[in-house]
C-alpha cells in the first residue's frame, strides 16, 4: 500500500470508478462532508453497538467457559487495549495512507473476527478473534469515524462531530436488545455469525462513502473553513512525530490524558457489566439490557445537544460538566435498587456520557491545534485502553470476591468527578503554555 499525500487525487481503477458513488454524490446540492458524517455515524454505530453488546453475551461466556467473571472479562479488557492502543498506532498511519483503504482493512478485521468468534468454542479462540482481531478493526474504524469530520468542518464542527459520534449511542440503544433476541433464538455463537453478516453489509456502505479531506475530491470548502487548503500545510512523517511528541510530553496533555482515563472508568465498567449488575441487585437481566438501550438513546440525543452547546460555549467546560454528571448519577444507579429508578437515572447518565465521545476531538483541536489530530487522538485514546482494561476487570474481581460491583463503581464515580477538574486544569495550562 503506497502512501498518498493529503491533496493527491484518489487512485482509480475501472472497478473503483464503477463503485465510487462519491463522484455522483459530490454533484448533488449538498456539501459532501455530510455524507462523510453519515459514514462515520454508521462506523460508530457498529463499533459501539458491538462493544456494549458484550454485556449481553457476558453471562453466556462465563457459563460456556466455566471461568470466573474476572477472568472472562479479560476478553473485553483485551479488546479495549487493542482498540485504543491500536488507535494510537493507526492515528499516525491514517495521516499517511488513504483513509478509504484503511477503513476497508478495519472492516475486514471486524467481520473476520466475528466469524471466527462464531466458530471457535474455546476461551483462547474467542480471546484471539473477538479480543484481538475485532479490537484491532475497531481501532482503525474508530479513529477514522471520530477524527475525519474535523477535516471537513470548521464553522459547524461541533454539530458535525456530534452527529458523527451519535452513531455510538444508536448502536448502544439498538444492538444489545437485538443481540439478546439473536441469542435466545440461535445461541450465542450463531448470534455472532448473524451479526457478522449484518455488519459486513453496513461496513461496506460506510467504506464506499468515506473520504479524508475535501481537496481530495476537488471540493470547494471555503464556505466551511476560514483557511483554505493551500494555506494548510501537511508535515512529513518525521515532522509529524516530532510535533506530536512535543504535545504529548507537555503537562497540559498529560493532565488531559488522566482526565479522560478517569472519566471513562465508570461508563466502560458499568455498561459492560450492566446485565450482571442488574441480576446481582435483583432487578432482572432484562432491566440491565433495557438500561443499556436507554443510555444509548439519550446518548444519541445528548450528542446533538452537546454539539450545539460546544459551538456556543467553551468546549472544555461542557466536557468537564459531562464528567461530573457521569460521576454523580452513578450513585443512585448503584444505590437505589428499583428498576424504574435505575432506568430513569440511566437516561440522564446517557446525556452525560454523550459528551465524552463527541467532544474529545473538538477539545483537543481547541487545546492543542487541529494539525496532527489523528495522531493526538490515537495517543489520547490509550487512556480509554487503561480504563477498559482495568475498570471491568476490577469490577468483576469485586463481584467474584464479595458478590457485589457497587464499591468499585462508587470509587470510579468519585474519580470521574475529580476528572472534571483535570479537564479545566489542562485547558488553563494549554492556554498559558505551562511546561514541565
Amino acid at each position: 500500500m503506497g502512501t498518498v499525500g493529503p491533496n493527491s487525487p484518489p487512485r482509480s481503477t475501472r472497478v473503483g470508478q464503477f463503485i465510487d458513488v462519491r463522484r455522483l454524490l459530490v454533484g448533488l446540492d449538498l456539501y459532501y462532508g455530510w455524507f462523510v458524517v453519515a459514514s462515520c455515524f454508521l462506523g460508530g454505530l457498529l463499533i459501539y453497538g458491538l462493544l456494549y453488546s458484550f454485556s449481553v453475551f457476558f453471562g453466556h461466556l462465563v457459563t460456556a467457559f466455566g471461568m470466573s467473571h474476572a477472568n472472562t472479562s479479560l476478553i473485553f479488557s483485551l479488546q479495549s487495549v487493542m482498540m485504543y492502543v491500536g488507535a494510537a498506532v493507526f492515528g499516525f498511519t491514517i495521516d499517511r495512507y488513504d483513509v478509504r483503504r484503511l477503513f476497508a482493512l478495519g472492516s475486514v478485521l471486524i467481520v473476520g473476527g466475528l466469524f471466527g468468534t462464531s466458530i471457535f468454542s474455546s476461551f483462547i479462540g474467542v480471546l484471539v478473534c473477538y479480543g484481538i482481531a475485532v479490537g484491532t478493526g475497531f481501532s482503525i474504524v474508530m479513529v477514522i469515524a471520530y477524527v475525519t469530520p474535523v477535516f471537513w468542518f470548521e464553522r459547524r464542527r461541533g454539530v458535525a462531530t456530534g452527529i458523527a459520534t451519535a452513531g455510538a449511542g444508536v448502536g448502544m440503544m439498538a444492538m444489545p436488545p437485538f443481540a439478546r433476541l439473536l441469542i435466545a433464538a440461535l445461541g450465542w455463537q450463531r448470534a455472532y455469525f448473524a451479526l457478522a453478516l449484518l455488519v459486513s453489509v453496513a461496513l461496506a456502505v460506510a467504506t464506499v462513502l468515506i473520504a479524508d479531506r475535501p481537496e481530495r475530491l476537488g471540493i470547494d470548502a471555503s464556505a466551511e473553513f476560514v483557511t483554505t487548503a493551500d494555506d494548510r500545510s501537511y508535515p512529513s512523517a518525521r515532522e509529524q512525530l516530532r510535533d506530536v511528541r512535543s504535545v504529548v510530553l507537555s503537562p497540559s496533555f498529560a493532565v488531559f490524558f488522566l482526565a479522560f482515563l478517569g472519566s471513562y472508568l465508570v461508563p466502560l465498567s458499568l455498561t459492560v457489566n450492566f446485565v450482571e449488575f442488574a441480576r446481582s441487585v435483583d432487578i432482572g437481566a432484562q432491566a440491565g439490557v433495557f438500561a443499556i438501550s436507554v443510555i444509548g438513546a439519550t446518548n444519541t440525543i445528548g450528542k446533538f445537544v452537546t454539539g450545539y452547546l460546544a459551538d456556543r460555549l467553551d468546549t472544555t467546560h461542557v466536557l468537564a460538566g459531562n464528567a461530573v454528571v457521569i460521576g454523580v448519577l452513578t450513585v443512585p444507579i448503584t444505590q437505589i435498587h428499583d428498576a424504574g429508578v435505575v432506568l430513569a437515572m440511566s437516561a440522564l447518565f446517557g446525556f452525560g456520557y454523550a459528551g465524552l465521545g463527541a467532544l474529545m476531538t473538538p477539545v483537543m483541536a481547541d487545546l492543542f491545534g487541529a494539525e496532527n489530530l489523528n495522531g493526538l487522538f490515537g495517543v489520547a485514546s490509550v487512556s480509554s485502553a487503561f480504563a477498559g482494561a482495568l475498570g471491568p476487570y476490577l469490577a468483576n474481581l469485586s463481584f467474584d470476591l464479595y458478590g457485589t460491583y457497587i464499591p468499585v463503581f462508587l470509587g470510579m464515580a468519585l474519580i470521574s468527578v475529580l476528572s472534571a477538574g483535570l479537564f479545566l486544569l489542562a485547558r488553563q495550562w494549554a492556554a498559558t503554555g505551562v511546561r514541565g
